[in-house]
């Protein structure tokens, strides 16, 4: 079994991350011990429970529950120090894959932090978040550093979180409409572009900068209201979107998206063209480029500066890019230049894109330092780019962001203001509405009496079927007995080999168990699988009418259903129910959608509704179906009615094979 990508953590590391993750969980569970308390009594009272168990994946893929309180609440998760006490946890890890969910790609304790939640608040869900934790482990001081960074991105997004966000592919700030898209979705419309595009697609990246510059350049705002791909950049951008209630997908830059860019068109074969920079940067950043991806076709480069050379001119630059062939053209002229270069000679360049980049050559080729992923990670490369360049920058990001939020929030302000009053008939509708609402006061003791009704129904509901599983499961092994030892020695006489079949099978939430059956096929079933065809409609499932694997006996017995009866022990140790869902191969369980997975919410069962209707006649999907109907209409009666309804079912041995 695939257990993911491990990342290697010397002893030392591994000795010194569990003593931060015991001391912070110690020193959390004092702080907190009053809370705790409360919260362990409130929850006590109001549901009849306190803890619940949330399963997921830890390391080694094996199952672990997470505690938390139950109900929804502000301190649900609090719990979930005993979890880091214990070690199944840590603080700072991937992040947390359900049971119901496909298993991790990567080998390492699931974290109350993840990197993948950090990268993703500030916009950089592209970024490997195995690499992340590779230099995390490197050594005590990048652990501190990561843990601190974590720390404060957790912090700075809750505080400046909305209650309610929407994703919504467009955001309009000032007045411009910009796209909300992922940098992956971002890079598939580029390429896209280059091979449909009648004429030249403009894209532009803008910051808080560009946004405050468009307010006193008419013609550079009048370019961005007529460009169709406009994407957010910055920290600025991020929280201006926050105000307006909007989930912004990805920081979308050129920076970021350069080298994702190149591998691309490198596997692609779509040539790209480099304008911009001072003399010999576009040269460099080539060169760096096609290092990098040798199969990258740079088609040409050019400085920004020609207009200091006599002998060329932007007609000569124009006809060189064209005669080139590139199918994208970056300009790295500076904001606004570069756009409105674009935007005058659109219609003269055959190119299928063009992008506005600002100073991203000086990056690539090495000319200035870019700030290190744990500082963006933290929405603060824009002090690393003060502190290169205090001079050039102090204006830009001291005075300008916060003049930008500024026109953000007066610009909220005033689009609230200017909302229309509704109509007399409107506010007469609302005041009889309001009116309705006063009557139809909501009353707490009573929902709490129906919620505790509806929580002793449950429970009520599991303990009888539990009871029910034990005595019909023990009469019937009694009963059934000479039955079985039959079976038994039929099993023997014809082929060598074991009575029983033991197979591991994913319970309740995922959890594995064995499962128990009488043998039915050959020894070597499992090599004769692989030339095999299956007939089984959704591909999950392996079924087909004549396999060649099963013996006679087992033939037989699988007709009739006898093979399933050693189930009955599953049963009685309470891994499986008389009724539910089938229990599913670990290897079927991989292949499952969401949907599927409602299957895992229950005990599988020997039967259920799609058993005794047509068994496997039925394609998966419908299985799945009439397994879901189950989950949300079990009972007592609806057990008892199913168990009956098996026994014509197995009798007649419809859609048995």
């Amino acid at each position: 079994m695939n257990k993911g990508h491990s990342i290697n953590i010397s002893k030392r590391m591994k000795i010194f991350i569990r003593f931060i993750d015991i001391l912070f969980a110690s020193l959390l569970l004092i702080l907190f011990s009053p809370i705790l308390l409360y919260m362990w009594l409130k929850r006590r009272w109001q549901f009849g429970k306190s803890i619940e168990l949330i399963y997921i994946y830890g390391k080694g893929h094996h199952l672990i529950g997470l505690y938390q309180f139950t109900g929804g609440s502000f301190w649900t998760k609090l719990p979930q120090l005993f979890n880091l006490l214990e070690g199944e946890i840590t603080l700072l890890g991937i992040k947390n894959y359900y049971s119901c969910e496909e298993k991790p790609k990567i080998n390492h304790k699931p974290g109350l932090m993840s990197f993948e939640i950090i990268n993703a608040n500030i916009g950089l869900s592209f970024e490997s978040e195995k690499e992340s934790l590779t230099l995390m482990h490197k050594s005590i001081r990048a652990y501190c550093l990561a843990l601190v960074q974590a720390l404060f991105s957790y912090m700075l997004f809750s505080s400046i979180k909305p209650h309610k966000k929407q994703a919504k592919n467009k955001l309009t700030l000032l007045g411009i409409s910009l796209k909300n898209m992922t940098m992956v979705k971002l890079i598939s419309t580029i390429i896209s572009k280059t091979r449909s595009a009648q004429k030249m697609e403009q894209f532009i990246f803008m910051n808080a900068d560009c946004f405050n510059i468009s307010v006193h350049n008419n013609q550079y705002k009048n370019v961005l209201k007529s460009c169709q791909y406009i994407l957010g950049d910055g920290i600025g951008i991020r929280i201006a979107s926050i105000w307006k209630g909007i989930a912004l997908k990805d920081n979308l830059n050129g920076s970021d998206m350069f080298p994702l860019l190149c591998k691309q068109l490198a596997q692609e074969e779509l040539p790209l063209y480099l304008l911009g920079g001072k003399p010999g940067i576009a040269e460099k950043v080539a060169k760096n480029m096609q290092k990098q991806y040798p199969k990258l076709i740079i088609a040409g480069t050019q400085h920004g500066y020609y207009h200091l050379d006599k002998s060329t001119n932007n007609h000569n630059i124009i006809n060189a890019i064209n005669q080139s062939k590139a199918k994208i053209l970056l300009v790295a002229m500076g904001v606004p230049t570069q756009e409105l270069w674009l935007n005058k000679y659109q219609s003269q360049l055959k190119v299928g894109v063009g992008i506005g980049v600002g100073g991203l050559f000086d990056f690539y080729s090495d000319n200035i330092k870019r700030a290190p992923l744990w500082l963006r990670q933290m929405g603060m490369e824009w002090v690393y780019r003060l502190i290169q360049e205090p001079k050039r920058m102090w204006k830009r990001y001291i005075i300008g962001n916060p003049f930008f939020l500024i026109r953000i929030w007066k610009d909220i302000r005033q689009s609230q203001k200017q909302k229309p009053s509704p109509s007399s008939i409107q506010q007469s509708t609302l005041t009889r509405t309001k009116q309705t609402f006063i009557q139809l006061e909501f009353n707490a003791k009573k929902a709490k009496v129906l919620r505790s009704r509806h929580l002793a129904r449950q429970k009520l509901n599991k303990l009888s079927k539990r009871i029910l599983d034990i005595l019909i499961s023990t009469l019937a092994i009694i009963i059934l007995s000479p039955l079985l030892l039959l079976i038994a020695l039929l099993i023997r006489l014809e082929s060598s080999g074991p009575v029983f079949y033991s197979q591991q099978r994913a319970g309740m939430d995922n959890r594995p168990f064995t499962m128990w059956k009488f043998r039915s096929m050959y020894l070597d079933a499992n090599e004769r699988l692989k030339n095999l065809t299956n007939e089984m409609q959704g591909g999950v499932i392996f079924k087909m009418k004549s396999d060649p694997r099963i013996t006679k006996v087992g033939k037989a017995i699988r007709k009739t259903s006898i093979d399933e009866l050693p189930q009955l022990w599953n049963v009685l140790k309470g891994d499986m129910s008389l009724v539910g869902p089938r229990p599913a191969l670990p290897t079927e369980v991989e292949q499952y959608n969401l949907n599927h997975r409602t299957r895992l919410s229950v005990k599988p069962g020997i039967t259920c509704i799609w058993q005794v209707t047509g068994r496997s006649d039925i394609p998966f999907e419908q299985q799945v179906e009439l397994d879901t109907d189950y989950i949300y209409q079990q009972s007592l009666l609806a057990d008892i009615w199913l168990l009956i309804k098996t026994i014509p079912a197995v009798i007649l041995t419809r859609g048995a094979y």
